[in-house]
């Protein structure tokens, strides 16, 4: 009988396409989750923000393009509602496509981080590692606390819909800035080459600017945050830095723009509110324990930052996801709206999205820690049960998050 051509494949070919087949199955869970989730809460429940930014998305026929991209903030997710209403499909469930579309593009682009980040992983590891940060909250304490993400935060988000939003746009930009900042320290010299090409810089400023029209909450923090790793390297390298840091933030120049833009909209001599400095008073009223809730936000990334504190505190995306989550903290501990909206929490969402790129840096070196070769014996057996147990407890956690918000219950 004749030899049949092309039916075997390699190991390498096998593991690749389960991992895509999961890739696909595992991102329409997460896809349906979403779209579920978001048409209970446009449908049901009257607290969700979902509600209040659907009739913005309505009226956005009454503004013109500058209006809504220079004047207003948060306009990305009402345009995409704005646009797939438009044609023809219902409000409803153009809040609900935009929505979920948000979430499944955070889920593929942990996908391609992870495997641009660790080549030799196995692919079949790969997609329940990006579903786990799609899901991961703060660890319910019941005794402590009533809620699972008031006072605590998350890096997941059910009830927001620009915060989720401007998820995968913040993890483009913070994942170019880790590629770019990395020359600088190319080699036994300071680096002098910011970009490789023109187009770099204006992809780079033009996802920078998204970001904002998505929800400015990310470059307030992330700014000061790689400002302060610019300062560091300026002064370690004697200024021979200068001229790569200028480049660098000659880019952020449209996006700070359009935040001071947005800042004197929301903020200006018309409004009704202002922001002033109250330590602690906004964090303080949605916990009784600053310090318990932050852990049981940052228990599984924390215990991980001790284990390999050596390799997270010498790398460009361990520097720059600590010193924007130090801004980050700083302007929740610090900073209060005036008026009627002082307890929203509005200052707050910088928190919750450095949460993201905490969680992926530290989930990406859990990773790394138990299927390398790094640890061996008693300390991979301790660090095995210690990091797996937490990582659990916040993924659990999570389901019951978004179970609690499809049955009801207020948590935000």
């Amino acid at each position: 009988m004749e030899e049949r051509v092309g039916m075997s494949i390699t190991a390498e070919e096998r593991e690749r396409r389960i991992g895509t087949m999961l890739s696909c199955l595992l991102g329409s869970l997460l896809f349906f989750l979403a779209f579920y989730a978001t048409y209970h809460l446009l449908a049901e429940v009257d607290a969700s923000d979902f509600t209040v930014h659907l009739g913005w998305a309505d009226e956005f026929n009454k503004w013109t393009l500058l209006q809504a991209l220079f004047t207003g903030s948060d306009r990305l997710w009402h345009a995409f509602v704005w646009l797939l209403n438009r044609l023809g499909v219902e409000l409803i469930y153009a809040g609900c496509l935009v929505t979920a579309g948000a979430v499944e593009a955070a889920y593929v682009i942990y996908n391609l981080l992870f495997k641009e980040m660790l080549r030799w992983l196995d692919r079949r590891l790969i997609p329940f590692a990006s579903l786990t940060l799609c899901l991961v909250s703060a660890i319910y304490v019941p005794w402590y606390t009533t809620t699972i993400y008031r006072g605590q935060s998350s890096p997941n988000v059910w009830h927001n819909p620009t915060q989720m939003m401007v998820r995968p746009f913040a993890l483009i930009a913070f994942w170019m800035t880790v590629r770019i900042y990395k020359r600088l320290r190319k080699g036994d010299g300071w680096s002098t080459r910011a970009f490789e090409s023109k187009g770099e810089i204006v992809a780079y400023a033009f996802v920078l600017m998204l970001t904002v029209w998505a929800k400015p909450s990310f470059v307030q923090a992330f700014i000061p945050g790689l400002a302060i790793l610019m300062i560091v390297d300026l002064i370690r390298s004697r200024g021979k830095a200068f001229l790569f840091c200028f480049k660098t933030a000659c880019a952020y120049i449209p996006a700070a723009l359009l935040v001071l833009m947005n800042f004197i909209s929301n903020f200006g001599s018309d409004s009704a509110s202002g922001i002033e400095i109250a330590f602690l008073d906004v964090w303080s009223h949605s916990t009784d324990n600053i310090p318990f809730s932050f852990l049981l936000l940052f228990d599984f990334p924390l215990f991980v930052f001790i284990v390999d504190w050596k390799q997270l505190i010498s790398s460009v995306e361990g520097q720059l996801s600590l010193s924007n989550l130090g801004v980050a903290v700083v302007m929740k501990a610090t900073l209060a709206e005036t008026g009627s909206r002082r307890y929203h929490g509005n200052l707050s969402w910088s928190y919750g999205l450095a949460a993201v790129f905490v969680w992926f840096i530290a989930l990406r070196s859990f990773l790394e820690l138990m299927f390398s070769d790094r640890l061996t014996g008693k300390k991979y057996t301790v660090v095995a049960v210690v990091g797996w147990t937490l990582l659990a407890l916040h993924l659990l956690t999570g389901i019951l998050y978004y179970i609690k918000i499809v049955s009801g219950e207020i948590l935000f």
